[in-house]
């Protein structure tokens, strides 16, 4: 810790207060046993990222060519849902920044394209120190039984996604540990109960070490396996722990097809107006979610109560707005020279988790976009390149890694 401190003097703001805010809520997270915080930790972070983007704005205020594609059309596609919402609905504030959280996140990325602030090896230190924040938590707390689904910020469905996405950016700078940490992060992950984790960790094991011009990769394949193995040992321990009960996200899934039974094609496409409040008889059958109905009104519930971000984004967005983001995102993460297998790879460890949780709307997935769109590649191992990055400052291809 100290000598992350120490290594930590030359980096920029927005390094500072991006990695000092998660230490920071890291070591409340550890100090408050039985629960995820002691403080509201997600709200904090959320006005962390916000920091850390206008931070970057203040240092370099220059918006590169691709974060305008997001600035522009992303802030477009916000402007008009909020005049639609601001015209035409009832809902509260706070409903609607909840629904349309995603495309805000995708605005404020927009100033981190490329900008190359993050360090390389200030980021595995950062991420092993991480990694052995989130070991104690979920340590201690399954050991003791204060807990069976762990968490240091919040719900560890979110924040493993985080864990994980930082981890695998890093991977180039772990060096001769880096077996080692993935080792204490497959474990978090296989003692934090979550399925969705699970499935992101074969999502980062694949692209990392199954790879058919490195002489082991047989062993890797094995190693594949064996990863499977514990991740359908995870879904059958939760599988019995549930007792026979119906899979909460099938009752979502039959929710969501009730509430879309009579729309017209076009509302596919487009989605729901803004803010359509679902129907008395699915908010009367999701009572036991009451924490996710309407901040104004506690008899009106909106998509977010469908759990999955899949099921809400359909209702929100359509498939036009759905595929503008995943666009977005995948303009934002190449143009900033991320290379195509860690764009897939990141992609897919977000798409995982939106199976079951809030995947681009929520602040851990937006601090793993900002860290990758901004991280400086230009230092990293030399290793054979055989994907180049696309855009961006242009660099030596000896320079690039390939995974």
């Amino acid at each position: 810790m100290r000598a992350f401190v120490a290594d930590h003097s030359g980096a920029s703001g927005s390094e500072k207060l991006l990695y000092g805010a998660l230490l920071l809520l890291a070591v409340v997270g550890i100090a408050s046993p039985g629960r995820f915080s002691s403080v509201p930790a997600g709200s904090l972070l959320e006005l962390t990222f916000l920091g850390t983007a206008g931070l970057l704005v203040l240092r370099s205020p220059r918006v590169r060519p691709a974060g305008w594609a997001l600035l522009l059309v992303g802030g477009f596609y916000v402007f008009l849902k909020t005049l639609l919402w601001a015209v035409y609905s009832d809902a509260a504030l706070p409903d609607f920044l909840q629904a349309y959280k995603a495309f805000f996140y995708l605005v404020a990325l927009g100033f981190l394209v490329g900008k190359q602030v993050f360090d390389g090896p200030r980021l595995a230190q950062f991420s092993t120190l991480l990694i052995g924040a989130f070991l104690v938590k979920y340590g201690y707390s399954v050991a003791l039984g204060l807990a069976d689904r762990p968490g240091i910020y919040i719900e560890n469905n979110f924040e493993l996604i985080m864990l994980m996405g930082l981890f695998y950016l890093s991977w180039p700078w772990l060096g001769a540990r880096r077996n080692l940490v993935f080792l204490a992060l497959a474990f978090i992950v296989l003692i934090s109960g979550s399925r969705s984790a699970a499935l992101g960790l074969i999502c980062i094991y694949l692209p990392l070490f199954v790879r058919t011009s490195n002489r082991t990769w047989p062993l890797h394949v094995a190693g594949a396996g064996a990863v499977g193995y514990a991740v359908f040992w995870l879904f059958s321990s939760r599988a019995q722990q549930d007792a026979g009960a119906r899979l909460d996200r099938l009752v979502f899934m039959d929710t969501f097809r009730y509430e879309v039974r009579d729309w017209p094609i076009w509302e596919f496409l487009t989605g729901s107006f803004p803010l359509t409040p679902l129907s008395p008889g699915s908010c009367g059958s999701l009572r036991f979610y009451e924490a996710l109905f309407s901040s104004s009104d506690p008899g009106v519930c909106y998509s977010v109560i469908l759990h999955s971000y899949f099921l809400r984004a359909f209702f929100d967005h359509g498939v036009l707005g759905l595929a503008l983001l995943y666009v977005l995102v995948w303009i934002g993460l190449r143009r900033s020279g991320v290379p195509l297998r860690d764009t897939l790879a990141l992609l897919a460890l977000i798409s995982v988790s939106g199976l079951s949780v809030s995947a681009f709307n929520n602040v851990f997935v937006a601090i793993t976009l900002g860290v990758a769109m901004a991280l400086d590649r230009s230092a990293a191992p030399v290793e054979p390149a055989t994907d180049p990055p696309v855009g961006g400052r242009p660099f030596p291809r000896s320079a690039v890694r390939a995974r």
